[in-house]
């Protein structure tokens, strides 16, 4: 049977593909939900992402509700809100698959 999605669920499902489907923003969010809090230079080297994209990724995962952020001494550290546990089940999914790999 097909599942017919109201125009907010539809919405909500876009945003939630555009938001995971982003390779830099996955990361991001598997990185804090995974290890917790972290420093932007913590998370530019366990990710990877170089320092401007990472700059604009965490920008807009703040603008978006997703991840905040709280000064730290002279650094800026980021968590995961409460929104982004919605994404939890995928991000976990997403472990799974990572620790099956030999």
């Amino acid at each position: 049977m097909r599942t017919t999605f109201s125009q907010a669920q539809a919405t909500r499902l876009s945003h939630i593909t555009k938001l995971i489907g982003d390779s830099s923003n996955l990361l991001i969010l598997f990185e804090l939900m995974n290890f917790g809090e972290k420093s932007f230079n913590e998370l530019k080297r366990m990710t990877g992402i170089n320092p401007v994209t990472l700059s604009k990724k965490l920008g807009a995962l703040r603008a978006q509700g997703y991840v905040a952020s709280k000064p730290s001494g002279v650094e800026n550290h980021y968590f995961v809100t409460k929104q982004a546990d919605d994404l939890k089940p995928f991000i976990r999914n997403v472990k799974t698959l990572v620790l099956a790999v030999n």
